[in-house]
């Protein structure tokens, strides 16, 4: 692709990584397992999770393409393969509701590319938290659902937590993955 910021090389990376959590989103039973938990929602799995289904998948295309922005494409990208598969959370009226569900991802994007380095680990969480919180807001609005307070701040927590911890499983992959002659440019920040 000459001209291109990304290689076709880098391109399939990130549009590979952004499959792949979409495809954890649509179809790992999350909700079935915050409700066997009893962990009150709504979106109590991308609280609990929310770093391994999305930010993971971002903070690797980042890492592993070495370059600016990959991580916000991967986050948009990854947006629109879940919206293609079915509607953000499955809400349906009105027929934009799933805007958010590219704002909240593209917001998590923008923070693991922002806090890119020393602080990628916050960035994560930070990402995963206000992912969360775009829903939340979003869901609350428009039908009126709304987290329950007393759980709000666990889920909050968790929700950062989880995020972080996405960002520290992206270094390990990213290291085994980076080492081989899979990547050609592993990720030095």
């Amino acid at each position: 692709m000459k001209g291109s910021y990304f290689s076709l090389y880098e391109w399939l990376v990130i549009v590979l990584l952004a499959l792949c959590g979409a495809l954890m989103n649509v179809y790992l039973p999350v909700k079935a397992l915050t409700e066997g938990l009893n962990i009150p929602g709504p979106a109590a799995g991308m609280a609990l999770l929310g770093g391994f289904i999305f930010v993971v998948w971002v903070s690797l295309g980042r890492r592993l393409t070495g370059k600016r922005y990959a991580g916000l494409i991967t986050a948009a990208l990854l947006a629109s393969f879940c919206l293609f598969l079915r509607p953000w959370y499955g809400v349906i009226s009105p027929s934009w509701f799933s805007v958010y569900g590219i704002l909240a991802l593209f917001v998590l994007g923008l923070w693991v590319e922002l806090l890119q380095g020393r602080w990628e680990v916050v960035g994560g969480g930070l990402g995963n938290l206000f992912c969360l919180g775009i829903t939340w807001l979003a869901l609350g609005f428009h039908l009126h659902v709304w987290a329950p307070a007393k759980f709000a701040p666990l889920l909050l927590l968790a929700s950062f937590l989880s995020g972080a911890v996405g960002v520290l499983l992206a270094r390990v992959v990213g290291r085994l993955v980076g080492g081989s002659a899979i990547i050609k440019r592993p990720y030095r920040g």
